[in-house]
């Protein structure tokens, strides 16, 4: 019971289970929906799993052995506790683990739904439904679960000051006074904020042609429009601010930091959500 307390209400300076979970679960569901049953239920458990005990399996770890083996604690925690130690570490002993328990489940699932319904009327929905995931899949959604866990992690732990968070706001510059705007910066920002809004709008209202496509094909120019923007945009912010080294770049936003949390923490487990149905 003791264990058990620590690892759901210890350490309260980070989000609890319920808000790993459920946002774990919402989040897949999402996919499930958008999907249309192909991110199936099991996805989003496991998802949902290694959104939460994975990471803090290494809280856990650091627990018991924080006084017979502190050093052993202190590895546990900055190895496994980490959203690059937990890929390389964890994340596929979880992927072993869940694609012999989803097998398990499944073929469990499958004799009991042949036993109540001897008629195999129902035989082909099932055989939709129940599908094995590969370890790759589950080592996705274990990467993608890692992601969503740190995403909340990196935010609302330790007040505020940790030390992703931190490096994401000093991106920005948010002292008193501002520093006088560089022309091309606005100039650049103003272009590409108009090129990817009217850009999106191109595509799906007022393009003769591409407007009149399939979802599928306006989906495609829509990707490119996101990766070439984007990318452009991230390479001026790499050189402004890492080459260059500007204080500000945007005035006082963080975009470099922002734009590697957005990418690394929502759009990439989202990816990895929708690769792990493509089998």
């Amino acid at each position: 019971m003791e264990c058990l307390y620590y690892l759901l209400f210890s350490d309260q300076d980070m989000p609890s289970p319920f808000i790993h979970i459920g946002y774990a679960l919402s989040f897949g569901t999402l996919i499930m929906v958008s999907t249309k049953g192909s991110f199936t239920a099991v996805h989003c458990l496991l998802l949902a799993l290694n959104g939460f005990i994975g990471p803090d399996i290494g809280n856990f770890i650091a627990w018991c052995f924080s006084v017979t083996s502190p050093m052993i604690a202190d590895k546990a925690m900055t190895w496994i506790h980490h959203s690059i130690g937990y890929v390389l570490i964890i994340a596929p002993l979880m992927s072993f683990l869940s694609s012999r328990l989803t097998r398990k489940i499944l073929n469990w699932k499958y004799i009991k739904s042949f036993n109540t319904d001897p008629s195999n009327v129902n035989r082909e929905q099932t055989n939709r439904t129940l599908v094995p995931l590969s370890m790759k899949d589950c080592y996705l959604l274990a990467v993608a679960g890692c992601l969503l866990h740190f995403q909340l992690d990196h935010i609302f732990e330790e007040d505020g000051q940790d030390n992703f968070y931190r490096w994401i706001l000093s991106t920005g510059y948010f002292k008193k006074p501002m520093l006088p705007l560089s022309p091309f910066s606005v100039i650049y920002v103003g272009l590409s904020t108009s090129i990817l809004f009217f850009g999106f709008a191109w595509i799906h209202l007022f393009s003769s042609s591409v407007s009149q496509a399939t979802l599928t094909i306006r989906l495609k120019y829509t990707s490119f429009l996101f990766l070439v923007v984007f990318s452009f945009y991230f390479s001026f912010l790499i050189v402004s601010k890492v080459i260059l080294e500007k204080k500000a770049v945007v005035g006082e936003e963080a975009d470099l930091g922002v734009l590697v949390f957005i990418i690394g923490f929502h759009f990439l487990p989202f990816i990895l959500c929708l690769i792990s149905t493509s089998d």
